[in-house]
């Protein structure tokens, strides 16, 4: 792509990675059309389940997720009480017991639940819906802040998978963005979730971020792949400080600019296929022998607002504050406020 192509399309748009984007949701589907849509579910479809908790130890200042800094447990505790009752809240509305086939667990950071919170939950999850025997159930983790017992009861409730933040592994870019997280941090996570028996690690990487170069974002790719992931994504910072106050802790002059953002995130996509990696649609990459990439192979990938996914379910459940559903009716969202979501 050329200076002109590059000048042309660097403008800001809804953020590409969640679909349908933000300004195209709306009041009109109400409560009352959701019960109907859950009512009308029969035995013979199939379910997704996506919770978020929306919580964390730190605020890195890249971040543009509906979450919040909490030092004590109490409002961590509280939230997990009330997920516990939409989740009774769904199943009491839905007219079978269809299968659930996948499960994801997205924030914020979901590992800020205690363990036996997370197991209570996941345990209300198998009682109050049928989950198969295959499901896949996947969980987003802050390395920084993974516990042993986390770990452990991560694999006693059944995870799978395990999506471990890194964004960048240079401590000058790490500063930047309030995330310090030296590599050894993510490299013992990855380890200790595959000794537990979670045996799926994807990595999240980030490009376009304060005082980050070209060199940065490939060093940052090679060390990596050392921890031999079986998907990586590859996201490009938005900055939206009109819409995520904490993003004006960032220097706005040591931002790189479009064309130095194309150049990083083509260095890394060459880097990543250089390594055997395959470049799946926009910003994700996988081994040549996993599940992504042989749905993509055959024609059977989707895109959900978590991005680009082998997860076949009919219908999608979001359950916490802010969560999209997306049903064969229509598209849905809790309220993105934590107390109001609790009211109701």
């Amino acid at each position: 792509m050329n200076a002109n192509s590059i000048n042309r399309y660097d403008v800001a748009v809804p953020r590409y990675t969640s679909y349908p984007t933000a300004p195209h949701f709306h009041p009109g589907v109400t409560a009352e059309i959701y019960r109907s849509w859950l009512s009308g579910i029969g035995d013979d479809e199939t379910l997704s389940l996506y919770f978020h908790v929306p919580f964390c130890a730190a605020m890195c200042w890249y971040c543009g997720c509906h979450t919040r800094v909490v030092r004590r447990y109490d409002p961590v505790a509280g939230y997990a009480a009330t997920l516990r009752s939409e989740i009774d809240l769904l199943a009491d509305v839905l007219a079978g017991r269809p299968p659930v086939v996948h499960i994801h667990w997205g924030g914020g950071t979901p590992t800020m639940l205690s363990a036996g919170d997370f197991a209570m939950l996941m345990d209300a999850v198998r009682k109050r819906f049928r989950v198969a025997d295959d499901a896949e159930v996947a969980v987003e983790i802050d390395p920084r802040t993974l516990s042993r017992s986390m770990t452990r009861a991560l694999a006693d409730a059944g995870a799978t998978r395990a999506s471990l933040g890194v964004q960048d592994v240079n401590e000058h870019v790490q500063r930047a963005v309030n995330r310090i997280q030296p590599f050894t941090v993510t490299a013992a996570a990855a380890y200790g979730l595959r000794q537990a028996g979670v045996a799926r690690i994807n990595l999240d990487l980030m490009y376009g971020l304060p005082g980050q170069t070209t060199a940065d974002v490939v060093r940052t790719t090679d060390r990596a792949v050392t921890l031999r992931p079986d998907r990586l994504t590859l996201f490009g910072y938005a900055h939206v400080p009109w819409m995520k106050t904490h993003q004006r802790m960032i220097d706005e002059t040591t931002l790189p600019d479009g064309p130095a953002r194309m150049d990083q995130a083509a260095a890394a996509a060459a880097r990543l296929t250089g390594h055997g990696y395959r470049h799946i649609g926009l910003d994700h990459f996988a081994r040549a022998d996993d599940e992504m990439t042989l749905a993509s192979d055959a024609g059977r990938l989707r895109r959900n607002f978590q991005g680009y996914t082998t997860d076949r379910a009919m219908h999608l459940l979001g359950l916490g504050t802010s969560s999209i559903g997306g049903l064969a009716s229509g598209y849905v969202q809790n309220e993105t406020a934590i107390g109001k979501y609790a009211r109701q």
